[in-house]
């Protein structure tokens, strides 16, 4: 392992498990077998709640999950969309948005983050760090494209070019032949001749291609196809320039993906229920936010506990029992729409170090809902969960039908790594983990709903986005399960790991180096 003294963290955006693997068995992607067979992989590597792009690869960038980053060792990231409700008025984020100043929101990530954490580039310390199309950035020495507007303008013209297939080519040979001249001549690009010590490549394009025009369409394939050809350049350009042996290669992805079954329409719901959605730079005083709803929706209230019509705080269970001009129950009430499967919303006495999460299922069968709850305690690597159920026979995540996952059910806390060995085969692995950690941060949605793929809303902030059914949001196997693979020296063990987590890429990767992670990262080596 001492030969290792680079490593390059590949992330390509929006692959499932069983289809990568499948391609690889198929032998349509023969690089990627190539580093699969000389080096460790695993066909469940588990991704983060909510399963979108951020707060997913922070999560993979940092080794470190979301929580309450003010006080404790993680991410500030809770999903894609959220409120910051520490300002008046309150800002929303929307990392794919212009903000209310005007400026793009994306790159506010590595301010989001927070200071409880450390990226990748930062934790290897001294040394050449490089960024190939990644946002999440912060202390790296090289960043590409070299400036923000053209980073922009790089991720506007793959997502709406008319010959979408042919500049998505062209951007992947790009980003991979940008990472080789780093190598190639260092000192072009830092202050020192020595080639990087770490890099991360994001090849975005699969996510894009995905939303458009769906995992099971020959555009999808063909990239992927085309993916593996360009990190066979990577792999020959390298062992030219005599780095191979020397440099570790991590793959994986960020999230999986499935098909809706239809799309939804709220239609009158909001106004019908005295609900107005509040916007910023609308001048708008509505009394909730919709921050995010593909199959996945997080609900924002504006707490009146004050009186004074400007507390965004968190509103406790019984106003959110008794809520707006109508008086309405919102957890009845948001149960109502179309499609909707599970709830979740938190204890009003939570704090970062205990608390509970109440969970409401409606059975698919009886119509009936079920009941149960998550309570935790600790943080950082001393946190645990126990999930417990109302109904003896039932659970809401269907746990109790699973031999292994059942154990659990003993109304126990249990680790990070205990619920990873129990749920890592089924649907909602790390559940009970990945949804205390969510509402733990501050910029937390007080209740979460989802219809589990059956109806997609597609809302932001209140607005209807697209007509996209290829989403990758719910907590099923196909959207939280992605693929990892570790190759490239043969100073690397060859193993198949039966499964892991995201966020144990980041300590294997400074393992080989010889170096050790910073103090917030959760996730451990698999060398």
């Amino acid at each position: 392992m001492n030969q290792i003294k680079h490593v390059i963290f590949c992330i390509i955006d929006d692959v499932r498990s069983d289809q990568f693997f499948k391609l690889i068995n198929e032998g349509s992607l023969p690089n990627l077998k190539l580093l699969m067979k000389e080096g460790i992989y695993s066909k469940n590597c588990i991704t983060d709640f909510p399963s979108l792009t951020y707060p997913t690869q922070v999560s993979m960038m940092t080794g470190t999950y979301t929580g309450n980053y003010l006080e404790e060792l993680c991410h500030g990231i809770p999903s894609f969309h959220w409120m910051g409700r520490n300002e008046v008025p309150p800002f929303l984020r929307s990392y794919n948005s212009i903000g209310s100043d005007e400026r793009i929101q994306i790159y506010k990530l590595n301010d989001d983050l927070g200071n409880n954490c450390k990226t990748l580039f930062e934790m290897v310390g001294e040394g050449n760090t490089v960024s190939i199309s990644q946002f999440i950035s912060r202390g790296v020495s090289y960043l590409f494209p070299e400036r923000k507007t053209k980073l922009i303008l790089y991720y506007l013209l793959i997502k709406h070019s008319y010959n979408v297939n042919r500049y998505i080519r062209k951007a992947n040979l790009v980003a991979v032949n940008k990472l080789l001249k780093t190598f190639e001549n260092p000192k072009k690009y830092f202050e020192t001749k020595e080639a990087p010590i770490a890099s991360n490549l994001l090849f975005l394009s699969s996510d894009i291609i995905m939303h458009l025009y769906g995992f099971d369409s020959n555009l999808y394939k063909l990239n992927l196809f085309h993916i593996d050809k360009v990190l066979g350049v990577l792999l020959e350009g390298l062992d030219k320039l005599g780095y191979l042996e020397e440099t570790a290669i991590a793959i994986s992805s960020d999230h999986g993906n499935y098909k809706a079954k239809t799309l939804g329409d709220f239609g009158n719901f909001f106004s019908e229920n005295g609900l107005n959605n509040y916007h910023p730079r609308k001048n708008n005083k509505g009394n909730m936010n919709l921050g995010g709803f593909n199959s996945v929706g997080f609900f924002n209230f504006k707490s009146n506990s004050n009186g004074n019509g400007q507390n965004w705080n968190h509103p406790s269970i019984s106003e959110m029992e008794n809520y707006g001009p109508k008086q309405i129950n919102l957890l009845e009430k948001l149960f109502t729409i179309k499609g909707a499967r599970l709830m979740y919303y938190c204890e009003d006495e939570n704090t970062s170090k205990k608390g509970k999460i109440y969970l409401k299922r409606r059975d698919q069968t009886t119509g009936k809902i079920v009941k149960g709850s998550i309570e935790y305690t600790g943080s950082g690597k001393e946190f645990k969960t126990k999930y417990s159920t109302e109904t003896g026979d039932k659970d809401v995540f269907n746990y109790i039908n699973d031999d292994i996952a059942s154990k659990l059910l003993d109304n126990k806390f249990h680790t990070l790594n205990e619920w990873l060995d129990a749920t890592f085969h089924i649907d909602y692995p790390l559940y009970p983990d990945l949804l205390s950690r969510n509402f733990k941060n501050p910029r937390r949605a007080d209740i979460i709903v989802s219809t589990c793929g059956d109806v997609a809303y597609n809302m932001k902030h209140g607005k209807k986005e697209n007509k996209n059914l290829y989403l990758h949001d719910i907590g099923l196997k196909k959207s939280a399960v992605v693929p990892l693979i570790i190759g490239g020296s043969k100073d690397i063990t060859r193993k198949e790991v039966s499964h892991c987590k995201i966020t144990d890429i980041v300590p294997s990767l400074l393992k080989l180096l010889g170096k050790k992670p910073h103090p917030s990262v959760v996730g451990e080596s698999l060398i």
